[in-house]
Order: structure tokens, then sequence, then C-alpha cells
């Protein structure tokens, strides 16, 4: 990866957040889990759940790891589609 100065730096960090929550939603819904249930799966209130999928909060990456066991994939399954290579 090309060195970056902090304004491109700063942009594809907030590329990879602001796709989040579509990509958390989406999986969790082809898993056919409620946000209640992936609450009790991994641990993480439904309420923050809602927040990270209305794109009110970050989750840390422990929480994201705790989100991805949850619907039985790794960390990397989860974020891994997230870069936009474009």
């Amino acid at each position: 990866m090309p060195r970056c100065n902090g304004r491109q730096t700063y942009d594809y960090a907030a590329g990879v957040c602001g796709r989040l929550p579509r990509r958390l939603q989406s999986e969790r819904e082809a898993r056919g889990l409620s946000k209640y249930a992936l609450g009790r799966d991994s641990g993480v209130s439904r309420e923050m759940i809602a927040r990270i999928e209305g794109g009110r909060s970050v989750p840390t990456l422990f929480v994201a790891a705790r989100l991805a066991h949850g619907m039985g994939m790794t960390l990397e399954e989860l974020v891994g589609m997230l870069e936009d290579h474009t």
C-alpha cells in the first residue's frame, strides 16, 4: 500500500467505517438472526447492535470480534470486504 497523507488516511478509515453498518446488518439478516438473537449469541446488547447498524456507533475491535463470532464468522470474514479497492 502506498504511503498516504493524513487526509487520505482519514478518508480510507471513514470509508471502511461507513460500510460496516450495512455489512453487519446484511450478514446478520442472511443468517436469519434478529438483533436480539445476535445479542444473545455475541454478548453485545441489542441496543449497541442497533447503534452500529444505524451508523451511530463504531464498534471496537473487541466488539466487532464478538459480533463476528456470534454470527459464526471470523473477524476477517466480517470486515475483509469493507475496503474500497476502486
